[in-house]
C-alpha cells in the first residue's frame, strides 16, 4: 500500500509520517518545502496543494490530507481540488477536519460548534463546508476524521483509541482527548482497513 501524506511538515503531518516509517510503510511526503521535514529519508513530492495533478496522485492508494492553514475558507477550495483530481479514480482520500463538525451526543440535535464562541463560528462555518465538498462529489471514496475536543501535540502515545462515526466521544474519565501520536496510528489503521468509507470518523482514547 502507498500512502501520500499532504502536509507533512505540520504537527499532524510529522505524526504521521514518523507513525508510517515505525510500520515500515510505504509514504511519501507531498509538501511545498522540503526544507521543514524532519525525516529527510522519504521520497518527497515538492509541490503547492492547488498545482497538484491527477498524475502526481495516481500511484497512491490512499491520500491523507493533514493540511492546516489560518486561511479557514481554503479549506473547501483545498477539499474540492484534491477531490476533483481522485473522484473516479481507486485512490482513497482520507482528510483531517475539525472536531467542531461533530454532533455532541446522539440524538444529533446540537454540534460542537453550536457550543463554540461566536468568535469561532466563521471558522466552523469554513469546516463545514469544507466536509459538504466531500458529502457532495460523485464516485469519491473518501473519510473525514474529526478529532475530539483536546488534540494534543505533547500527549502519549498509548496506542488505544476508541472509533466513532459523527458523535462525540468521551472516555471513561469524560473527557474527550487524543494525542496526535494516537490519531496517526488510527488513520494509519483506517487507510488499512477501509472501515468508514464516505462517511465521518472520530477517534478518542478509551
Amino acid at each position: 500500500m502507498k500512502i501520500g501524506i499532504i502536509g507533512a511538515t505540520g504537527k499532524t503531518g510529522q505524526a504521521l509520517l514518523h507513525v508510517a516509517k515505525e510500520q515500515q510503510l510505504t509514504v511519501t511526503a507531498i509538501v511545498r518545502n522540503p526544507d521543514k521535514l524532519t525525516d529527510t529519508n522519504v521520497p518527497v513530492i515538492v509541490s503547492d496543494i492547488f498545482s497538484l495533478t491527477v498524475d502526481d496522485l495516481a500511484d497512491f492508494d490512499v491520500i491523507i490530507s493533514t493540511f492546516a492553514s489560518s486561511n479557514k475558507p481554503a479549506y473547501a477550495r483545498v477539499n474540492q481540488h484534491l477531490a476533483d483530481l481522485l473522484k473516479g479514480q481507486s485512490t482513497r482520500l482520507i482528510v483531517v477536519g475539525s472536531g467542531a463538525t461533530l454532533y455532541t451526543d446522539a440524538t444529533r440535535t446540537k454540534t460542537v460548534a453550536d457550543k463554540l464562541p461566536f468568535i469561532m463560528k466563521h471558522s466552523s462555518a469554513a469546516h463545514f463546508k469544507a466536509l459538504d465538498v466531500l458529502k457532495h462529489t460523485p464516485a469519491l471514496n473518501w473519510t473525514y476524521v474529526a478529532p475530539p475536543m483536546n488534540y494534543l501535540p505533547a500527549g502519549p502515545a498509548t496506542g488505544q483509541y476508541q472509533l466513532g462515526t459523527d458523535v462525540l466521544l468521551y472516555d471513561q474519565q469524560q473527557e474527550s482527548s487524543i494525542s496526535y501520536a494516537d490519531m496517526a496510528l488510527a488513520l494509519l489503521d483506517e487507510a488499512r482497513n477501509n472501515a468508514y468509507p464516505n462517511t465521518v470518523m472520530t477517534v478518542a482514547w478509551r
